[in-house]
């Protein structure tokens, strides 16, 4: 039992080196070209070069900054969205046909109308993230509003409260946790189109130098880099927990209540 309870508190930890040992006895046994599948000490030198150096932590701080940036303005029009859908039914139906057309864009393809509007910087990958992004918070805040109980809202109507208060009040709250979960997946997504713009039209940040490092052949540091951002998503699924218990810790805590 103690083994068990072990691995379980640990198995985020035991995965990974598992899967690190994994590779390495694949990669010593030539069982794919070496060229293709570094050994993990190679990828390991090659992130500890990287990190000496100083150009991992630049790029990465300024991959992290955009996509943080980025998704929390997505958050904001996104929720904003939602509640304009739910207060007025003539914009949610007429919005609805600009999201089913602009929400399945890929992020690459909007790079280069990007840099003809706005330019290289900033801007640009402000953009990209926010277009990309907006959509998960917007839909399941939209879904959630439309679906808090009547009996919720009747209740609030009998204790006097306006269309506005209901709506702050009792249909927001009930939301949160729906909407987090759109949260939770845009962060993922604004990770990605970050990436993607750096290695399109960037001059710094990760996607620039996986590009740099793969047209220069430098496969270890390629899947060090690869790696970089695996442990970006972790630490932006953090921060939207983070973000989640802080608003929404009544109900997670009476989730875990009555699980």
């Amino acid at each position: 039992m103690g083994f068990e309870r072990w691995l379980l508190r640990f198995r985020a930890l035991v995965s990974f080196l598992l899967i690190v040992a994994i590779w390495q006895v694949v990669a010593m046994l030539e069982l794919v070209p070496s060229r293709y599948f570094p050994p993990m000490t190679a990828i390991a030198g090659g992130f500890w070069s990287m990190l000496m150096s100083g150009e991992l932590l630049a790029g990465d701080g300024l991959t992290l900054m955009r996509a943080i940036i980025g998704i929390a303005g997505a958050s904001l029009i996104g929720v904003g969205l939602a509640l304009l859908a739910e207060i007025s039914p003539t914009f949610r139906a007429g919005f609805r046909p600009i999201a089913a057309l602009v929400q399945p864009i890929p992020p690459a393809a909007l790079v280069p109308m990007a840099v003809f509007m706005l330019g290289l910087g900033f801007k640009l990958y402000a953009f990209v993230i926010v277009l990309v992004t907006i959509w998960p918070p917007y839909l399941n805040g939209a879904a959630a509003l439309s679906a808090v109980s009547d009996v919720q809202v009747k209740t609030g109507r009998m204790l006097g409260l306006s269309d506005r208060e209901i709506l702050f009040r009792i249909k927001l709250p009930a939301a949160w946790p729906e909407i987090f979960s759109g949260i939770r997946y845009a962060a993922t997504i604004s990770l990605i189109a970050v990436v993607v713009a750096e290695m399109l039209a960037g001059h710094d940040g990760l996607g620039f130098m996986l590009i740099r490092k793969a047209f220069a052949t430098r496969i270890p540091e390629v899947y060090a880099l690869m790696f970089v951002c695996a442990f970006n998503g972790v630490v932006m699924n953090w921060l939207v927990n983070l973000a989640r218990w802080r608003v929404t810790g009544w109900h997670m805590r009476m989730t875990e209540r009555f699980a």
